[in-house]
């Protein structure tokens, strides 16, 4: 209950025991008063009427004790006047009325009882006492006078009442409207939300809290910053380079190395490398500034010609060469991705063409999973490539291809043929992989694992989902794979109960979060399962935020209604999301696995998971890394702070 609402509350009931007691209070005064009046009235009377009786001598005779008795009795004041003889002899003459009160209710007078006086007087036969007359009061007309003041009172005090009660919920709910604002301050600090109370309240107490709040507002969005700007000059230090701003050569070879090796990140692709032909000479000739320039428009050439493919890296690595991997793309679109290329990067050249002009040069390695690949050989096949499109002299690109296997292009066929048909759910098969608590703060742990997509061959081999995310996408087929994936997990949960005691958490593709009709029917399945839907957290990529983050908020938003908790994949690519994270409202982020391998060796990805870790926990964000391989790295990320750890040393899917 609101403070305001009880205090109101506590003052009502006050007022109405107060309200009650004053009310009884006058009307017992008056009950009182009226008794004391009809008993002196009474004996007035009996005094009057005896005295009255001895002086007329009339004592034996009853018909003039009779209209005398008659004439006082007649005019309502009494219930009953006897007049009797001395020593409780027979009545003389007597005259009596029952007690009624006109306009009364018989639960006032039952409530408010009047007693009703009899008082007596002794009437004189000379020195002889010869009778006596007895008085009995009538209430009825006390009850009438009681009943007015009564109700009178009753109005005036209601009056009062209802005009001060008014008057002090205005005055309450004025003074302690800025709990209000307070208590939306505190709610928006919970949600990472650093508001500011511009309007202090005028109560002292009230005005003091308020500015001891703003107060904490500034310090703590303060220190949050300084800690993510710090990270981020960190990083960029050691990934980032500094005259282009995209990754250096270290964060690519990291990176791609990361990709090499697993799988479901990267099971096919085009890894490129670019190189600026007449760099060199231009350089010396314009000078370094003009050199350096030249170097950021093409990278911005790049990262364009690049922004239309899910989850695409572009990188400086050294002198003019830029590199760029493209994860998912089928081999028959690489020719539209290096016409696009060099129709971006033809705006640099220098025209009439030399053979000291510049120009640029682009080589292509598609990629393909298999056990032997390594770093190093999709490098070299790439500079192979190069090296061809070098040689024709202007302005090309090559592309070189591994041979496919007959099996690979069999099951490249039957995936297509899977798709085409609408992807049966008998066909898909879902694994999880375990989280497992890195703290012991953490137990019991709420996110217990992730599900991941198969396809069932017609030979019964499990198909991984890196084998036909490319087929998918270039079929627009992606938001029918999550449909797929969102139900089967649904059912799942709601057969058989939570996935390994805890939350699994569903993976959203970009085009899937993009798409409304799509989000529409998440939000219908999602929210007509509740029950479910809280065993389920959302994942979504850190490319989709850079790229479209008004429209994924907003979509994260609407699901967090359905009891779903929300979290961020493949944390840490771009150092542009360590300020976005300050404004989202995300339970989770999972760091990307590139920071994992060589985490062991690397003091600056130590450095940059633990700041990572402090930011997130400071906005209450938990933290997960992913492709923990060894016990020795494990125990790493777990003196770094880390929540939880997913990895093949945890547990493969299954």
């Amino acid at each position: 209950m609101k403070l305001s609402r009880l205090l109101v509350f506590l003052i009502t009931l006050l007022w109405v025991i107060v309200f009650v007691a004053t009310l009884y209070t006058v009307v017992s005064s008056t009950r009182d008063y009226l008794r004391r009046s009809m008993q002196a009235h009474a004996q007035d009377t009996a005094t009057s009427l005896g005295l009255s009786i001895t002086q007329s001598r009339s004592f034996n005779d009853p018909v003039t004790i009779e209209l005398m008795t008659s004439a006082i009795f007649d005019r309502g004041y009494f219930s009953e006047i006897q007049v009797s003889k001395v020593n409780g002899g027979a009545p003389i003459f007597r005259k009596h009325v029952d007690i009624a009160a006109e306009g009364v209710p018989g639960w006032f007078m039952t409530a408010f009882t009047l007693p009703t006086p009899r008082m007596s007087a002794v009437v004189m036969d000379g020195w002889r006492k010869a009778g006596m007359v007895e008085v009995e009061s009538h209430p009825g007309h006390a009850y009438q006078e009681m009943w007015d003041i009564a109700k009178r009172s009753f109005w005036v005090l209601l009056a009062i009442a209802v005009v001060s009660l008014l008057a002090v919920v205005f005055v309450l709910r004025l003074a302690l409207r800025p709990l209000d604002d307070m208590e939306r301050q505190a709610g928006d600090i919970a949600k990472r939300k650093f508001t500011i109370l511009d309007k202090l309240p005028w109560a002292r107490e009230l005005h003091r809290i308020s500015i001891a709040l703003n107060s904490m507002c500034h310090s703590v969005e303060g220190m949050l910053k300084e800690q993510t700007e710090l990270a981020d000059r960190m990083r960029r230090k050691a990934y980032v380079d500094e005259v282009t701003g995209l990754m250096n050569r270290n964060d690519f070879n990291e990176q791609l190395t990361h990709l090499i090796g697993e799988p479901l990140k990267l099971d096919s692709g085009v890894v490129g490398v670019v190189r600026i032909h007449g760099f060199t000479e231009y350089n010396q000739r314009e000078g370094r500034a003009a050199g350096d320039t030249l170097l950021k428009r093409a990278a911005v050439l790049l990262q364009e010609t690049c922004k239309g493919y899910s989850g695409s890296l572009a990188a400086k690595l050294d002198g003019p060469e830029f590199a760029l991997v493209v994860p998912d793309i089928a081999d028959t679109d690489v020719p539209k991705l290096g016409d696009a290329l060099m129709h971006a990067f033809s705006e640099l050249e220098g025209m009439p063409r030399t053979e000291h002009s510049v120009m640029s040069h682009a080589g292509f390695a598609y990629y393909r999973y298999h056990e032997d690949a390594s770093f190093g050989k999709v490098m070299s096949t790439a500079a192979q490539a190069l090296a061809v499109a070098q040689a024709r002299g202007t302005p090309a690109w090559h592309l070189q291809l591994e041979a496919q296997s007959e099996q690979y292009t069999a099951m490249a066929v039957e995936i297509n043929g899977l798709f085409k048909v609408g992807l049966p759910q008998e066909r898909v098969v879902l694994q999880y992989q375990p989280v497992i608590a890195c703290q012991a703060a953490n137990a019991p742990w709420h996110y217990a694992c992730e599900a991941s997509i198969r396809i069932l061959a017609s030979d019964g081999t499990v198909v991984r989902a890196g084998a036909f995310i490319a087929t998918a996408r270039r079929l627009g087929a992606l938001q029918l794979v999550d449909k797929v994936v969102t139900e089967k997990l649904i059912q799942r949960i709601a057969a058989y109960g939570p996935v390994k005691g805890g939350a699994a958490a569903l993976n959203l593709s970009l085009e899937s979060v993009l798409d409304a009709s799509f989000v529409d029917w998440l939000f219908a399945a999602l929210n007509a399962r509740r029950e479910v839907a809280r065993h389920i957290i959302i994942e979504v990529p850190e490319h989709a935020l850079v790229s479209h983050l008004d429209t994924v908020k907003a979509v994260l938003n609407r699901l967090r209604q359905t009891g779903v908790r929300l979290s961020i994949d493949r944390f840490g690519q771009n150092t542009s999301t360590l300020g976005i994270l300050r404004g989202m409202e995300v339970d989770y982020i999972k760091i990307d696995g590139g920071y994992t391998r060589g985490v062991v060796e690397s003091t600056d990805k130590q450095f940059f998971i633990q700041a990572l870790v402090g930011i997130a926990h400071g906005l209450g964000i938990k933290v997960i890394i992913e492709y923990i391989e060894s016990e020795a790295e494990l125990n790493v990320v777990k003196s770094l702070m880390v929540d939880g750890a997913q990895g093949y040393f945890i547990g493969r899917p299954e």
